[in-house]
Order: structure tokens, then C-alpha cells, then sequence
């Protein structure tokens, strides 16, 4: 009986929000400006007004000039033989002005309407700056989403009602005056505040600022998205495995103008969650006692424990000799959300000025660009180094970390749909440890073939402001792109290298000669640490890639829209044999380049995760069969392996096709079918997962659906819009990320397996309703 009584409810207020935004976008009372003989005819309906007259700039604002006469309907005309140009205007009634109602076009600071008259007296189309009448200045506008997932619950053998979704956002655009634009988008969602649908409220979601004028634009943005930066790493933008644009999460500016004859764009930005003044505490604070004694649980005994040993005789252990000193971070960050190039407090810094020269050949645009990011993932930071068989440093406290990213880039555009590119850049992380950071030796006692279970310990000093280089890499991509035959050829190709350096993780040399191991001597080597690193080998990775993509569009040779893709990655890896699996550089953790977000690597990439060499395949087939039906048949494949001549570790079909049932109605199938071949991860399953469905559409922008299965189309948060991310969502909210292991990429396996599995498995039958207005 609830469940019943909340689905009537969800209806209701489904019907009444549609009802609602109907009237907000107000409905025809009288009708839009027209050309008729004689000039242009105007309209305004008002049966209770006892006069209206049209004012514009044409007759100087004259409440007199233009009288308007009325129909037996109560609608006000006339008739205004306007010349060729544009002419604000109002309607004037009993002394009241009005912007017409049924002309989005507004201008000016009063809101003022306007029509373009053409040459020959005709009306030029125009953007709508407004479709209500309640406000010449204002546009709104928004959709409804509700969805009815009945999910199959295995053990009791019975469908079951999930929570339904009622989603709702209204967007409102406000024209402040001639150079101030804005925007905001609101949204209601019961489900996201976990509330009772009725204690839900009309909550802030996005919004930006616009001031233009023609050598200067502002834009303000509060967890609104801006374009991603055109230079071919995009320094700013391509967030995460879905390559989102930037701003989601942040508040800050954007300014670009061409003074000076140079591009000049400059943004500022600030994490929109709270931080910047409290740091995290460890799960267990350090409370280990001089001498001997066992270790506690806290994250320097964690960080031993990560020690490896070796077997020196039948009974004693040692450690490792020329061990990484990278032993332990545990950088907590302070609540984020894992978006962007960091959590917490993230100020980010970029700019970039650059210059457009026209030459015989083409255009050249060349700039230098930057960004520096700082206070993100306030965090705790457990750093060791082993000096000897049984001694070493650990550093820990509280730490911040920081990037600094620089270079330049060019573009040269040719003759016949000819690009070329290059940009170069240079940066590095760091972590700063704060003023309440402690530096302490060791010397181990207790070591068994499963790590140090004993020392004796010995504070050496406090450290203030020093940082740790977490990764200094340099980057350079080169490439073009080539469209030709009326744009129905595409061809594109890149190659990127990266080489990362990571100092704080270098190898340490053994211990100076004649070391002495009592337990008590750190004292007399503050600087030792240094010195060590200064001696050690660098741990150094590098990575090139090599990225082609041919595009083609048949439709001259087969009388229809036949679209036809190839996309292809190789990549070459050069790793020291030392490093620990998270830090690969497919992953954030390994290359400072990545803003990541909540999924590290795409499910596809695990597989091939420690090898030297990985390509990726990425063919795909749009065909319409029939028109008279709609009937459209599509094909996308991921294959991706460590040699082209092997069979791919990860292969993906995802076959799509269509067909309207009448003129309202259409049915869709999407099937993906992945199969695996991964024998290091002890995956050979192939899985299959279909959805089916069937949509109603009453009118554009309205439409219901009866689906079956895991829908792939879902609502991306940080764009707002559908995506086909729907089945990489599944599959990552089961875990299926780089994070997730517990000691190296092989513990995936059972995840992926898993996830896979309960995807294939799952039975949903899914109730979805879509209003835009």
C-alpha cells in the first residue's frame, strides 16, 4: 500500500511539474510579429485594457503615435511600416509597458523587444532571449526525469520496486543588461537528499556570469563545466576516464581577450568543498615507545610491515638490500570527491597567451601556456628509507600536495583541410610536509620472513616546510590531422612521450661503511637523508604512444549516411623493474598528467596492466537499413592486447539497431558481448549483456520508455546530460578500479569476474519518463 501510495504521488507531481513548466513557458494569447502588407503586424492581447499603443525607437518612443485597435476577441493590432534594420520596442497599455509577449527577442536594459527587418521588408529570425512573459529578461527552461526500476532479487525469486527517481531541474537564463549574462541550474531530487519526496526542496546545482564586450569576456562559474583548452594536452579539461571538461566542483573565473594582438585567457579556481583548514587525522596515531617493543597499528608500523626481507641463514632474516624508499603514502584526502586534480581545498592557477600570424602557406597559432595547482589531497604521509639490512629512516605527518606544469604549443592550419601540432610541457607534484611532520630512525630487531616485527626508535628532528618530489615528468606530443572529399575523409595522427622521474621513491644506496647499529646514533645524521638521496639512482619510467584514427563516410558511393571508424593505440612502456604497480603510468597515482576522478583506469586498461607493450583497437559501423522504418543497424568495438598478432586480452562488441514501430513509437536493442583473455589475471569468460527497449514519443523533447536490462544511457552528474556510460557505471560501482586492490593488480581478478558476472545476471525491468521544456 505505500509503495503504491508513493508511486501515485511520484505521478502526480511528475504531471503537475509538466503542467507547471507549461505555463512558465507561456502560452499563445495573441501572435508573433508577421509581414503583411504594408509593413509589419504586431498583436498584444489584453480584452481589459481601454487602450494599448505600439512605442518603439522608430517613432521615438511615442505613446500616441501608433495607436493599436482591438478585436472582438479582446487582441490589440497594428500594422508599422518599419524599415530595413533592427527596432526595439513595447507596447503601451493604460500607461503600463510591456514587452511583447509572444517575442523572445529582447535588448537593451529594460528589456526592450525587437524585430530585424530584411532588405525587401521581410522578418529576419532571431535567438530568443526569452520565453515568458513574466520577465522580458529571463529564459527558462529544464526537464523531468523519473524512472521505475522493478530490480530481480535471486533469493526470495521475485521482482522488487526499487526507490523510484524523480529528478528535476530548472534552469533559468538572465540577461542582467547588454554585457551581464547569466545562468543557474536548480534541481530536485529526493532521492540524492534521501528524504521523503515531500521534505525535498529546490536545491542549487550549477550556475555562471557572463560579461562580454568585444576585447574582454568574464565568466564567472560555480560547478559549471568550461570548455576544455584546445592545446593538444589540454592542460585544462579532459578530466577522468570519460575526458569531462573542467569546472565541475569548482568556483572561480575565466577571462580571455585579444589586447595587445596577443590571446591572453586566465583562470582561477577554488575546490567547491569546504578545506583549506583542518587536516585528517590517521586512523591510528603513532604511540610507539622507546626500546623494544612490539609494533601498535598504526601507519609507520603499516609502512614496516611493507618492508620485504631476505633469508640470510636457516634462521635469521635481514632486510632487503637496495630497497625502494618508497615504503608507505597514506595521503588521506579530506572528504573531495576524488573530481579534478585533487580533493579538498584545490586552488588551481592556469594561463596562457599566444598569437595568430596569417602566412602564403596558412595560419600559424603559437602560445605559451601553465598551471599550477595547490593544497590539494591535505592528506598523511608515511615515507621510509631503508639505509641498511636493519636500518632506516621513516618520515610522517601531515602534508599537502602541489603541481607546477608549463610549456608551449603550436598549430599550423593548411590548405585543403590540412592541421598540424606540437606542444611541449615540463612539470612536477610535490608534497609538502606541514610544520608538525617527524622525522625518526629505526633499527630492527625482530625480522622474520614476513617483515620487521621489533626496533628501537629514535627521533632525529621536525622538519618545517620541507616537500618531497613526488613526480617530475616532461611531455611532448607532435601530430596532424587531414579532412578531405568534402569532409567524408578524416585522418588523424599523434604520438605522445612522457618520461616521469620520481625522486622521493629513488633507490637509496646501501648504508656509508662502518654505520653504527646501537639504536641511539640517528641523532648525529640529520642530514644523512639528503645525502642519500642525493647518491641514490633515480627510479625513472617512461611511456610513448602512438595514436591513429581514419574516419569515412560512404554516402556518395552508397546513397545513404554509411559511417565507418578505426581507431588505434600503441603504447610503449618503459618501467624500472622496482615499481609498485599503482604507480603505472595509466594511473594518477604514476603520472601527474591524469586528473583523475572516481574511476581510475577503464575496465579494458586492467588487463594489460605490467606489460611493456599495449595497443587498442576501436572499429566502428553506423548503417541505415531502411528509411520508411528508421531501421538503423550500429557497431562499436574495444580490442585491446599486448601484441598485434595475439588474440586481444579484452575484446568488446557492442551492437545497436532500431526501428520505428510507427510514427511515436520505436523499439532498440543494444547488446554488448565481452569476451576476455587475460591468462596473468586468470580471466577467459566471455559475458553478454543485452537491453532492450521500447519509447514513446508524444512530441520533441517528450518521450516515456519500457526498458529490460542495464540501460548504457544514463545521466552523466558532471555534464548533466544522457551518456552512454550507463554499463561502465555498473561495472564501477562493484569496484572495478585501480584502487581497489589490496597488495597488486592481479587481486582485480575476482572483481572484474565478479562485476561481470552480476552484469550479465542482472534482470531489471525499468519505467522511464523524460520531460524537456
Amino acid at each position: 500500500m505505500a509503495t503504491a501510495l508513493r508511486t501515485l504521488i511520484v505521478r502526480a507531481t511528475v504531471f503537475a511539474t509538466f503542467v507547471a513548466a507549461v505555463l512558465l513557458t507561456g502560452t499563445p494569447a495573441g501572435a508573433s510579429p508577421e509581414k503583411v502588407a504594408g509593413g509589419i503586424r504586431f498583436t498584444y492581447s489584453d480584452p481589459a485594457a481601454r487602450s494599448v499603443a505600439w512605442a518603439g525607437a522608430f517613432n521615438n518612443w511615442s505613446t500616441t503615435a501608433n495607436a493599436m485597435t482591438k478585436d472582438a476577441a479582446g487582441v490589440w493590432s497594428v500594422v508599422v511600416a518599419l524599415p530595413a534594420g533592427e527596432h526595439q520596442y513595447k507596447f503601451v497599455a493604460d500607461g503600463q509597458w510591456f514587452a511583447d509577449p509572444e517575442n523572445g527577442a529582447t535588448a537593451g536594459d529594460f528589456g526592450n523587444s525587437v524585430v530585424k527587418v530584411g532588405a525587401g521588408g521581410e522578418l529576419l529570425a532571431q535567438a530568443a532571449t526569452s520565453n515568458t512573459a513574466y520577465s522580458p529578461k529571463i529564459t527558462i527552461s529544464g526537464r523531468d526525469h523519473t524512472l521505475f526500476e522493478e530490480l530481480y532479487d535471486s533469493p526470495l525469486s521475485r521482482y522488487e520496486l526499487s526507490r523510484p527517481l524523480f529528478d528535476i531541474d530548472l534552469g533559468f537564463g538572465i540577461r542582467l543588461s547588454e554585457l551581464l549574462t547569466g545562468k543557474i541550474l536548480t534541481n530536485i531530487n529526493p532521492q540524492k537528499e534521501d528524504v521523503q519526496d515531500y521534505q525535498s526542496r529546490l536545491n542549487w546545482k550549477r550556475g555562471s556570469l557572463e560579461f562580454t564586450k568585444p576585447d574582454l569576456r568574464i565568466t564567472a562559474f560555480a560547478s559549471e563545466t568550461i570548455p576544455t583548452w584546445d592545446d593538444p594536452a589540454h592542460l585544462v579539461g579532459n578530466i577522468g576516464i570519460y575526458d569531462h571538461p573542467f569546472g565541475y566542483r569548482q568556483d572561480g573565473f575565466l577571462l580571455t581577450t585579444p589586447k595587445l594582438g596577443l590571446e591572453t585567457q586566465v583562470l582561477y579556481s577554488d575546490n567547491s568543498d569546504l578545506g583549506g583548514l583542518g587536516f585528517p587525522t590517521p586512523s591510528y596515531p603513532l604511540h610507539q615507545p622507546a626500546g623494544d617493543a612490539p609494533f601498535v597499528a598504526d601507519p609507520v608500523a603499516q609502512a614496516w610491515k611493507q618492508l620485504q626481507t631476505v633469508r640470510v641463514d636457516t634462521v635469521r632474516f635481514a632486510l632487503a638490500p637496495r630497497q625502494i624508499s618508497k615504503v608507505a603514502s597514506a595521503d588521506v584526502g579530506n572528504g573531495g570527491n576524488g573530481y579534478g586534480f585533487g580533493d579538498g581545498a584545490a586552488n588551481v592557477f592556469a594561463a596562457s597567451v599566444g598569437r595568430a600570424w596569417a602566412l602564403p602557406s596558412g595560419k600559424l597559432h603559437a602560445r605559451v601556456l601553465g598551471r599550477s595547482d595547490r593544497g590539494f589531497d591535505l592528506g598523511y604521509l608515511v615515507h621510509g628509507v631503508t639505509l641498511s639490512d636493519s636500518t632506516g629512516i621513516i618520515t610522517y605527518g601531515q602534508s599537502e600536495q602541489q603541481s607546477f606544469a608549463g610549456g608551449a604549443d603550436a598549430r599550423w592550419t593548411g590548405p585543403r583541410g590540412v592541421i598540424l601540432h606540437g606542444e611541449y610541457l615540463q612539470g612536477a607534484r610535490r608534497m609538502d610536509l606541514m610544520d608538525r611532520a617527524t622525522r625518526v630512525g629505526f633499527v630492527a630487531h625482530g625480522i622474520t620472513g614476513t617483515g620487521v616485527t621489533s626496533a628501537t626508535l629514535d627521533t632525529i628532528d621536525t622538519p618545517l616546510g620541507a616537500h618531497y618530489d613526488l613526480d617530475e615528468s616532461k611531455r611532448l606530443i607532435g601530430g596532424g590531422s587531414w579532412a578531405f572529399a568534402q569532409g567524408d575523409i578524416g585522418l588523424f595522427a599523434e604520438v605522445e612521450h612522457q618520461t616521469h622521474r620520481y625522486p622521493v621513491w629513488s633507490q637509496p644506496p646501501l648504508a656509508p661503511a662502518g654505520l653504527p647499529n646501537d639504536g641511539h646514533v640517528f641523532s648525529d645524521y640529520v642530514d644523512l637523508q639528503k645525502a642519500v638521496y642525493a647518491q641514490g639512482a633515480n627510479l625513472e619510467n617512461s611511456m610513448t604512444e602512438l595514436r591513429l584514427r581514419w574516419d569515412r563516410n560512404w554516402r556518395h558511393y552508397l546513397g545513404r549516411e554509411v559511417k565507418t571508424s578505426l581507431a588505434a593505440e600503441l603504447t610503449h612502456f618503459t618501467y624500472d623493474a622496482r615499481t609498485a604497480w599503482e604507480y603505472q603510468m595509466w594511473f594518477p597515482t604514476g603520472n601527474m598528467w591524469l586528473q583523475q576522478s572516481g574511476e581510475v583506469a577503464r575496465i579494458d586498461r586492467l588487463t594489460l596492466l605490467g606489460e611493456t607493450h599495449a595497443y587498442a583497437l576501436r572499429p566502428s559501423l553506423e548503417v541505415p537499413i531502411r528509411r520508411a522504418r528508421n531501421i538503423a543497424f550500429a557497431w562499436h568495438g574495444d580490442f585491446t592486447g599486448t601484441k598485434l598478432s595475439a588474440r586481444p586480452r579484452y575484446a568488446e562488441n557492442v551492437f545497436q539497431i532500431g526501428c520505428d514501430v510507427n510514427g511515436a513509437l520505436r523499439f532498440t536493442d543494444d547488446t554488448r558481448w565481452v569476451k576476455y583473455d587475460a591468462p596473468s589475471l586468470n580471466l577467459s569468460h566471455a559475458y553478454v549483456s543485452t537491453f532492450a527497449e521500447l519509447v514513446y514519443r508524444f512530441t520533441d523533447g517528450i518521450h516515456i520508455g519500457l526498458g529490460w536490462g542495464v540501460d548504457p544511457s544514463v545521466i552523466d552528474p558532471v555534464t548533466n546530460e544522457f551518456a552512454p556510460i550507463g554499463r561502465e557505471t555498473y561495472l564501477a560501482d562493484r569496484n572495478v578500479n585501480g584502487y581497489v586492490a589490496q597488495t597488486n593488480w592481479l587481486s582485480l581478478a575476482p572483481q572484474i569476474a565478479s562485476a561481470e558476472k552480476a552484469l550479465q545476471l542482472a534482470r531489471r525491468i525499468q519505467f522511464e519518463a523524460v520531460v524537456h521544456f
